[in-house]
């Protein structure tokens, strides 16, 4: 096994953490989400479901901009570089905005009601 094997093998663990986490946002809050059409106790509000599976696309993403970093480290072609530049920055972008708007419904959420 040669260094551009584990660098794959590296990329690829990083990307399954990635859509691992996504995924188990998805479901927590779908089941979050039914859980409020049968309310036995009280539901969380829809902002903190989606705060919360905001939180979680945003740490999936991060994940998967390590593994971009990673596979273009074993294959540093200025196409690959190129590439690699255009999806951090789409994914950064969308890190950003979902962090502010995880940061603007927590602040929703603590601010006082009345």
């Amino acid at each position: 096994m040669d260094v551009s094997d584990v660098i794959s093998a590296t990329a690829t663990v990083l990307s399954y953490f990635g859509v691992i986490i996504i995924a188990y946002g998805g479901t927590k809050a779908v089941w979050q989400l039914l859980s409020r059409l049968f309310p036995r106790g009280k539901g969380m509000t829809y902002a903190r479901v989606r705060g919360e599976f905001a939180q979680l696309i945003v740490l999936g993403l991060d994940f998967f901009i390590a593994s971009d970093i990673i596979t273009t480290l074993s294959v540093p072609t200025l196409d690959e570089v190129l590439r690699l530049g255009g999806i951090v920055l789409i994914r950064s972008v969308l890190t950003f905005l979902l962090s502010k708007e995880t940061a603007e419904l927590r602040k929703e959420e603590m601010a006082p009601v009345g």
